[in-house]
């Protein structure tokens, strides 16, 4: 009888344990989103988390537009979308990632979306009820819950007859400890425990990834029924919004009988909480986890889409709220004007940003460009080396990405319809596949143009830098001049940034001539990253050569080159 006096006063300590621990939780949970709010974050996630976080967005690729790995490693898309991070949820993360991977096309959406961010921008209580609900749903960590979820439907029992079983056992063995001979009966628990781990531990590793599914549907689901709560709270709620929460509560409705006795899975956000180290024992003893797994399946089969539609709906509020913050974060912004293309008097080549600035560099200079200029639907950047061309490049595509994504431009103005977005900028050598970097330009201008060549009421929008740099001046800029040339004519809109000059009169019935220009002083050179109109006029090259000390001789000898061939028009 002593033994079980003493396992109750360690089942009492377990319990206050649980209570401090979700007490001190809540106040942390609370703290975390005042101090995330309105700050661009500085979070890093390895390719590991990528792979996970990224999932969703793959699943769903093909239900719309999606922003190819060139165009996102060039735009650096990794870091806008860490530094928008405040999502409190694996669901949220993973929502926001596809979010940005996949621009919105439908200016009917952008619009709602924008009415759905002002809504959480403007109350800051009711914003932070719904974000405390969203903690709830917590992290998975290396695992992807989407990757999951099309595979239950072809689950199969693991078979619970040995853990009912030895169940049964177990009960018998603590019931003869207590009545009959405690010495006895103890070393009878002990065999049945042992055994049971044993087949726990060869059962478990097939079906583990599942139980996190089940956990995770019925996370979302508990947080679906919070939601419950925050009813009232939604009268002056945006149409989309009321929306989003009917249909919370419609998939909950669906779903709740499958979360029946969720205790008995291990739940994946509270990993190293003393209630699920306890019950992690107890599942290992009892296999109460499998034997709910093959119940839970049964009832979870079929119902796939509304998990789907739970999961879009909770991750979608959550974005909203991330795209609030960083509206915040940045502070000057501006809604964009989404032209409706379906209007047959619009030119659908259009685009007008005012003083535009790049959302992750400190004190950028804004910038404006208007497209068509003169009468010209492309634009060609010239301009000394750097004096911010990439980085314009850059902020153009951000912002057109962003203004589709989350209906937020870094501008005083963006007016535009949609694109279908590309760049061609910071490529690499191919070395796995023995390619060189002309091979890989090439290819990468091919996939703009493939996309270009197609019909579609959404025309592409597309930026290259520093067109054909892998090959001779000579084959450069004349492959160079023709494949912008034929862009020019396609369904796209070019944005292309060039040292070569020649390009400028070779394409000026083609392309506006737009340039960035320095300053030379007494001690350098002065960069005031202000873009110009028409072409540059001036070169720096050999000028950075002297400023950085190279020798004098090398400086003489290339300025007499540069001035005679400039001269002359041969190279001696």
């Amino acid at each position: 009888m002593r033994v079980w006096i003493i396992l109750g006063v360690l089942a009492a300590l377990i319990i206050l344990g649980v209570i401090s621990s979700s007490r001190n939780k809540k106040h942390d949970g609370y703290s975390k989103l005042e101090k995330q709010w309105g700050h661009l974050q500085s979070k890093k996630y390895d390719s590991d988390d990528y792979e996970n976080i990224s999932h969703y967005a793959k699943l769903v690729k093909n239900k719309g537009f999606y922003i190819d790995d060139i165009t996102w490693n060039d735009l650096e898309l990794d870091r806008v979308f860490q530094a928008m991070d405040i999502a409190n949820s694996s669901i949220g993360r993973e929502n926001l990632y596809k979010t940005l991977r996949m621009p919105e096309t439908d200016p009917g959406k952008i619009k709602t979306k924008d009415e759905a961010i002002r809504w959480f921008s403007d109350d800051e209580e009711k914003r932070v009820r719904v974000q405390t609900k969203l903690s709830k749903l917590g992290f998975v960590h290396n695992f992807s819950f989407s990757n999951y979820i099309d595979s239950i439907q072809g689950l199969k029992s693991v078979g619970s007859g040995i853990s009912i079983l030895l169940d049964i056992l177990l009960a018998a063995a603590i019931l003869f400890s207590i009545f009959v001979n405690a010495a006895i009966g103890i070393i009878f628990v002990v065999a049945v425990v042992l055994t049971a781990t044993a087949v726990y531990f060869k059962k478990k590793p097939s079906i583990e990834p599942y139980f996190t599914c089940l956990s995770q549907v019925s996370r979302m689901v508990r947080a679906g029924m919070d939601f419950e709560e925050l009813k009232d709270d939604l009268n002056d709620a945006p149409d989309s919004i009321k929306q989003r929460f009917d249909d919370i509560s419609r998939c909950t409705d669906i779903l709740s009988p499958c979360i029946k006795n969720d205790f008995l899975i291990a739940d994946c956000a509270s990993v190293g909480s003393p209630a699920e180290v306890f019950m992690n024992y107890v599942r290992m003893f009892t296999h109460v986890d499998i034997i709910h797994y093959n119940k839970a399946i049964k009832m979870m089969q079929g119902n796939q889409e509304s998990i789907m539609q739970l999961m879009e709906n909770l991750g979608y509020i959550e974005t909203c709220i991330c795209a609030a913050s960083f509206r915040e974060a940045v502070g000057k912004w501006s809604v964009p004007e989404i032209i409706d293309i379906s209007d047959a008097d619009t030119d659908i080549k259009i685009l007008e940003l005012d003083d535009v600035i790049h959302p992750l560099v400190k004190d950028c200079v804004p910038n404006s460009v208007i497209v068509p200029f003169e009468g010209l639907n492309s634009v060609l950047l010239t301009g000394s080396n750097a004096s911010g061309k990439s980085t314009f490049l850059k902020a153009v595509a951000i912002n057109t990405l962003l203004s589709q994504a989350i209906s937020t431009s870094l501008s005083y103005r963006y007016r535009a319809p949609v694109y279908r977005l590309f760049s061609s900028m910071s490529l690499r050598d191919d070395l796995k596949n023995s390619g060189s970097y002309y091979m890989v330009e090439i290819k990468s201008l091919k996939r703009i143009m493939d996309a270009a060549a197609i019909q579609d009421d959404i025309p592409v929008l597309c930026f290259v830098d520093e067109v054909l740099r892998g090959t001779n001046t000579i084959e450069r800029i004349a492959a160079s001049s023709s494949i912008l040339e034929k862009l020019s004519c396609m369904n796209a809109v070019t944005f292309a940034a060039t040292h070569d000059i020649e390009l400028t009169g070779l394409l000026n019935n083609r392309y506006a001539n737009y340039h960035l220009k320095e300053d030379m002083i007494d001690d350098g050179i002065s960069f005031s990253y202000k873009l110009f109109d028409g072409p540059a006029t001036t070169r720096n090259a050999i000028a950075l050569l002297k400023n950085l000390g190279y020798d004098s001789e090398i400086i003489q000898a290339a300025s007499k080159r540069a001035e005679e061939f400039m001269r002359t028009g041969v190279w001696r």
